[in-house]
Parts: structure tokens; sequence; C-alpha cells
């Protein structure tokens, strides 16, 4: 009987354990460049020193610095690049959506690892690509561009979910052409928080079916004298 409850106990202590993870957390930079938490299984990237070019027909950006992944942290540990999609509506100026496109993340020599750390595509059809126009900030005149994105992650042969921002500067208000990239971040998931999902729900029926079990033992116990 006390094994049974101590079944019970861990597979109901485990279902709650799991389903903690299913709380997102939330990575948001700031233009100033502090980066926010980053959560339980996710790996989240910080980068600066990047140039980005676009007009009407959508922005891009060759490639960056990155400074952090995850915990580790130094002066060139790997590089952001992107595409997006048309204007979709508003303007270069005042802020808008863009079209879904493209994204890589690059690592070199994180955890041995070195080589295309994430790559998929950046934004959707039902999801475009925020551009929003943050005003003047001192002498320059800051923009944000954010979205999510599905992709490999490290060679991985299951899709995983990110979420990416990109602050950008320009000394005019932005019409086309040259932007710098004043800092970005990208927090990636990993596992994909569905088969987390399927993991707690398996964890809660064996809590379930140890419990019935254990019910079942008790009422086949014959009476005391």
């Amino acid at each position: 009987m006390a094994f049974r409850g101590l079944v019970r106990t861990f597979a109901i202590r485990s279902a709650l354990l799991a389903l903690s993870l299913l709380v997102p957390a939330a990575l948001w930079a700031n233009s100033s460049g502090a980066p926010g938490p980053c959560g339980q299984e996710t790996i989240c990237v910080y980068a600066w020193n990047g140039t980005g070019t676009g007009s009407g027909s959508g922005l891009t950006m060759s490639s960056s610095q990155i400074n952090q992944i995850g915990g580790l942290t130094g002066s060139n540990l790997g590089s952001i690049s992107f595409t997006t999609g048309a204007l979709l509506s508003g303007s270069l100026s005042g802020g808008g959506t863009f079209g879904a496109g493209t994204i890589t993340i690059t690592a070199s020599g994180w955890n041995g690892f070195s080589g295309t750390l994430f790559s998929g595509t950046f934004g959707s059809s039902s999801s475009p690509l925020q551009w929003t126009a943050l005003g003047k900030i001192g002498s320059v005149y800051e923009y944000e561009l954010s979205g999510s994105a599905l992709g490999i992650f490290a060679g991985s042969s299951q899709g995983r979910q990110a979420t990416v921002q990109l602050f950008f500067s320009s000394t005019t208000p932005y019409s086309g052409g040259a932007l710098s990239l004043v800092n970005g971040s990208a927090q990636v998931v990993t596992p994909e928080p569905a088969n987390v999902g399927l993991l707690a729900t398996g964890l809660l029926a064996m809590g379930f079916v140890a419990r019935r079990k254990a019910k079942r033992g008790r009422s086949k116990m014959p009476a005391a004298a």
C-alpha cells in the first residue's frame, strides 16, 4: 500500500511540474538594449551591431553580431539575418505591417555547437510582421520589427517556434535605404509546447490510473476481525 501511495504522489507531482512549463515567459527587450527574462525550455539570443536595408518591397538584414546565447556572452557568437515580404499596410515612416519572409540565426562555439541554430519562416499570411514607429529618441528615429517565426532548431526534425523583436534607428524619418540595428532578440521554444502538453496529459492519466488501482486494492482487502 505504501508503494502504491508513492507511485500516485510521484505521478501527480510530475504532472503538475509538466503543466507549469506550459506558462509562456516574456522575452521582449527594449530599444535601450536591456533584455527581458528568458523562461524555461527556451533559448534566448541577443544581438547588436547590424545593418539593414529596405523599401516598400520589404526589409532585409544580411548579418548582425550576436553577443549572448542563453547564459553565454561574448563579442561575436554568431549572427541574425532576415528578409520580409512587401509592405502590406501603413508606411515606412509611420509604421504598418510587412508580409512574411525568412530568418536565420547562426551560432559559433555555443556549447560546442557551430552552424545554423535556427532557420525558418518569419511571420505568416495570418500573422504579418509588425513595423512600429517609436518616434524620435535622442537624435535618431527608432523603429521596431516584431513577429513570430517557425523553423528548425539546431538541425532537429521537429518544428520550433520563436518570438523575434528587432529595433532599428534612422537619422531621419525612415523612407527606405539603410537602417542601423540598435539591438535584437529572439526566443526559441524547445521542446515544442504541444509536446510538453502531451507529456502533461500523459502524466495526469498515469496519476488517475495509479489512484484508481490503489482504491481497488483497498476495496479488495478483507475486513479486520
